[in-house]
């Protein structure tokens, strides 16, 4: 029975200068999720301050409508 031949085919061989994708430690998951975690907190604000806008438009849309006078022949606008 013969070994099988340790070293790498030509198509399995690495590239040169290829290096293994480092190791994550816990503390660059750590590092990660504070970035995220930052990240959501940045866009949570965003989007609070555009709800917040558009929740000031709907306020002053609302209150043109109601200041808006009924026909005077009593007819629905379309």
């Amino acid at each position: 029975m013969t070994e099988p031949d340790p070293r790498p085919r030509s198509d399995e061989a690495p590239e040169v200068g290829a290096t293994a994708p480092p190791v994550p430690t816990p503390e660059s998951f750590a590092a990660l999720e504070a970035n995220l975690e930052a990240l959501m907190n940045d866009k949570m604000s965003e989007l609070d301050g555009m709800l917040a806008g558009l929740e000031e438009l709907v306020v002053r849309l609302e209150g043109e409508i109601t200041g808006l006078e009924p026909p005077p022949d009593g007819t629905a606008t379309p």
